[in-house]
């Protein structure tokens, strides 16, 4: 086990982003700072990211290394097309791994941290920030698996979800896609220090290609890098700023984000565990400049 070199100051936030079968490495990553005896005292995230913050937030890191060491028996790609709202793939998968957190009152009793999950209401294109927080004492916006989800229904790919929240009954899908307003680190309110976790490296969105199939690979990553840009320069502009440190994979993850096999996550999902080693030995080298 990786010892840290300095302690990170709490409270601790910790913001995840989205990335399809990217977030392998993601899953990775978080396992072995979670062995490492890290604790995190808020957690922020979504599409891929809100997943693996509900897995830190409930216990259940192992189960998700296995979601994608096994892709290839989960098939997550499962054909279900449907045209209300369009998509082409079902999202049986997600509700079958998501069952244990369908019972939002045994929820409320399980939950260890604060999480924050972000989906984009479709009506009018906002950017909604669900929380759940232990017994439900600083607020608990349910159904906590239908928003999970939904935050990953990526539009045309995965159907969006219809749920009630404040504004009534309301389709949600994908907060990572972006709305009428970029992300914020809302939910990481008071953290003194905040880690990012997310796959795409600063270089990847300087690429330009003409290139059909690498253009897909590279505009989801944009998409993400774009958002968590936003929302660390946001935070840190702050008056009292938490220090933000941002860990990306050392390596371009060569495949896409509904590349879900095994013998794409599995790899990711090692680096992940690497790559954080590398970060408790040496944490000031990802700290973001003000």
């Amino acid at each position: 086990m990786t010892v840290m070199a300095e302690p990170l100051r709490r409270p601790l936030g910790l913001a995840l982003s989205g990335g399809g079968a990217l977030g392998a490495w993601q899953a990775g990553a978080l396992w072995a700072l979670a062995e490492a005896g890290l604790y995190f005292d808020k957690v922020l995230g979504f599409s891929a990211g809100a997943l693996a913050g509900a897995t830190y937030s409930f216990g259940m890191l192992e189960d998700l290394a296995s979601f994608y060491r096994d892709a290839d028996s989960r098939r997550v790609l499962r054909l279900g097309p449907g045209l209300r709202p369009p998509h082409l793939f079902s999202n049986q998968v997600l509700w079958e791994a998501l069952k244990p957190l369908c019972d939002d009152a045994a929820a409320k009793r399980s939950i260890r941290c604060s999480l924050t999950v972000m989906t984009l209401r479709v009506r009018d294109l906002t950017t909604v920030y669900s929380r759940f927080t232990p017994g439900g004492e600083g607020g608990w916006d349910g159904p906590l698996a239908g928003r999970l989800v939904a935050s990953c229904a990526i539009p045309g790919i995965f159907p969006a979800v219809r749920f009630e929240d404040r504004e009534g009954a309301a389709w949600h899908l994908d907060g990572g896609v972006g709305g009428r307003k970029l992300m914020t680190m809302e939910g990481l309110d008071g953290c003194r220090d905040i880690l990012v976790l997310e796959m795409v490296r600063p270089e990847e969105v300087r690429i330009r290609t003409w290139n059909p199939s690498l253009f897909f690979k590279l505009r989801g990553r944009h998409v993400c890098r774009r958002q968590l840009d936003h929302a660390v320069a946001r935070a840190l502009a702050g008056a009292e700023a938490p220090r933000v440190f941002r860990l990306a994979p050392s390596r371009f993850l060569d495949f896409s984000m509904l590349g879900f096999s095994s013998r794409n996550c599995v790899p990711a999902l090692e680096l992940g565990r690497k790559d954080a080693g590398a970060f408790l030995a040496s944490p000031g080298a990802c700290e973001a400049l003000r």
